[in-house]
């Protein structure tokens, strides 16, 4: 761990073996704001449970839990079921105080922050953004609503990984292309991505960054402060978070927050015990059952999950099958949130899997999370 904190730096954090440092240190290579805590702490008792006879078979070989840890490249494990931590361990250094960032499930974050701020009144998701975002109104995001931006349906084809991009959220370090200052908010207002034939479903993370800005201009403060008053106090997240920002201090809405394993399960616990009075149960409701399975099944993501859930769907930023009332988050390089409201389970993991997409790896934690359940279940 030491030779690999020697070296890494901004121009290679996110790939292996650096990332196995950089993702739990994000805030000496990235710019962060912090989330803090609040003085009320949800404390999660511990009724630990063996889980010897797990075994998942991926491909040709059968896997038993280790061998799962370590296939997934996971950093850490928690389960919850009922509210109990069942099993939780940690690997590559990791502990309890580590904080991980949650790559795209801080999206998931975003999509619960626009449920409580409409129940508050501060915004509603069938608001055009440039309602409050004005400045946006020259660009292909002159007629869509924050609906379609949480929903990846906005319409806008963008690759996530182009440099330019990178480089404005402060991810990448300046090479001398960029089109645009290293400022988020002014790749957004020059943003003119290809349009896709339909609404289908699109995964571009511009939507989602653009979101957070309008989560700022509606609630005049920082997407890190918004976190911290609208959820992280209010859940009672035992440890302080971060967020990442590029120059000018512009939050990454989707994809900057880190936070410890066991806040993370937290937010899943928030989903699976129904908002607790912080996010509405009805917003919940809404993300777990209106997604469209036909524009899901449109896009890239759907033969990822299609053998494993039979009614997927991505709504408000969260993946979820209406039939077995489960959703998920889910970020690159081995995060993962599973919170399964019909029975109480919440699963959660960090990874620093060397390869930011991996679907082999992300049906191999599907089948995971579904051997856990039955464990649990039986």
């Amino acid at each position: 761990m030491a030779s690999t904190q020697t070296k890494a730096d901004l121009s290679n954090w996110r790939e292996s073996p650096y990332n196995q440092w950089a993702f739990v240190n994000v805030d000496q290579v990235v710019g962060t704001h912090e989330i803090k805590k609040g003085q009320s702490v949800h404390h999660l008792a511990t009724s630990e449970k063996q889980f010897d006879e797990f075994r998942i078979q991926p491909k040709d070989d059968v896997l038993d839990l280790p061998s799962f840890v370590s296939a997934s490249d996971t950093d850490g494990l928690i389960v919850l079921h009922h509210g109990k931590i069942v099993h939780e361990q940690y690997t590559r250094g990791n502990d309890q105080t580590s904080k991980h960032i949650m790559m795209s499930m801080t999206k998931s974050v975003t999509g619960l922050l626009v449920g409580i701020l409409q129940d508050q009144g501060k915004l509603h998701v069938d608001d055009l953004v440039t309602k409050y975002v004005p400045e946006v109104s020259g660009t292909f995001y002159k007629n869509v609503t924050i609906r379609q931006c949480i929903d990846m349906r906005s319409g806008a084809v963008y690759p996530d990984g182009n440099h330019d991009y990178r480089c404005a959220v402060g991810w990448n370090p300046e090479n001398g292309s960029e089109k645009h200052t290293n400022h988020l908010h002014d790749f957004i207002v020059n943003f003119h991505p290809e349009m896709a034939n339909d609404d289908r479903f699109e995964y571009v993370s511009v939507n989602t960054d653009l979101v957070g800005w309008v989560i700022e201009r509606a609630t005049g403060k920082t997407f890190a402060e918004v976190i911290q008053d609208y959820l992280w106090q209010p859940l009672g997240a035992e440890s302080d978070a971060t967020i990442t920002v590029d120059k000018a201090g512009a939050a990454r809405a989707a994809g900057g927050m880190s936070a410890t394993l066991r806040d993370i399960a937290r937010i899943g616990l928030l989903i699976v015990e129904g908002g607790k009075g912080i996010v509405p149960t009805a917003w919940l409701d809404d993300i777990v059952n209106n997604g469209s399975k036909e524009a899901f099944a449109q896009g890239a993501w759907a033969p990822g999950f299609a053998l494993h859930f039979s009614g997927m769907a991505y709504r408000s930023h969260w993946l979820c099958d209406a039939p077995s009332d489960v959703a998920i988050a889910l970020g690159i390089h081995g995060q993962m949130l599973f919170a399964d409201r019909k029975n109480g389970i919440v699963v959660a993991k960090t990874g620093s899997q060397p390869d930011s997409i991996d679907f082999g790896k992300i049906r191999m934690t599907v089948l995971a999370f579904k051997e856990i359940q039955r464990i649990l279940l039986a």
